[in-house]
């Protein structure tokens, strides 16, 4: 009987195994390229915002008042840590000098550009809120005095005829925040943030010689 010899030629099937495992060695061999590439980018980060690496910052050289037109004099640039300020710190004068200070600043403060008014509008502009109007009221137009007020403060304004019953007066405008405070001026005035109809309904309380009053909201009321 005669005994045929045994295929030499490989099968499919380990063909596939071979191609299949240098695949997987390939894909292994990539995948380690690319975990060491974003280590090295990790520590190199790591090493750009080293707590010892020093930033050039703008600070206020001096007390500097809300409307103060910013100059060179003003102002020191100092290097400090780059962790110590915000990621929005100016970093040479000539990024505040000529804007107003929105917001006051103590010396040896930082000074940010979301404290200094740019380019859409004045010191008052820049505060008023949204859908609002700032309107300047003299503090003339009330019966009294309005109480100790701050800037940001709410406040509601009522108004009576003279000689009338009380039961006549009403409020005119609520929720009204106090936008800037009077200043020394022959006719001081309050800059209030009013919608469009209260500060008519004040125009025309004034005109008639209504009497006004505002009332401070307290605190969380």
């Amino acid at each position: 009987m005669t005994v045929k010899n045994a295929p030499t030629t490989t099968p499919d099937w380990q063909a596939a195994v071979r191609r299949r495992t240098r695949f997987y060695v390939l894909v292994a061999v990539l995948l380690a390229v690319l975990f060491g590439f974003l280590v090295f980018q990790f520590f190199s980060r790591q090493q750009r915002l080293a707590p010892g690496e020093l930033t050039p910052a703008v600070f206020a050289a001096q007390d500097i008042e809300i409307g103060t037109l910013l100059t060179a004099e003003l102002l020191d640039v100092r290097d400090v840590s780059i962790r110590a300020v915000p990621d929005s710190h100016l970093t040479f004068k000539e990024q505040a000098i000529g804007k107003l200070a929105l917001y006051p600043l103590t010396k040896g403060e930082v000074v940010l550009p979301e404290k200094l008014a740019g380019d859409q509008g004045g010191a008052v502009a820049q505060r008023c809120p949204s859908g609002k109007w700032c309107v300047s009221i003299p503090v003339a137009w009330f019966i009294a005095a309005p109480p100790d007020l701050a800037e940001g403060d709410r406040v509601e304004i009522a108004s009576a005829l003279p000689g009338k019953s009380l039961s006549e007066a009403g409020f005119i405008a609520t929720e009204v925040q106090v936008v800037a405070l009077p200043t020394e001026e022959e006719f001081p005035a309050y800059v209030f943030a009013l919608d469009d109809q209260e500060a008519l309904s004040l125009l025309y309380a004034h005109a008639n010689e209504f009497q006004l009053l505002v009332l401070l909201r307290p605190a969380g009321g």
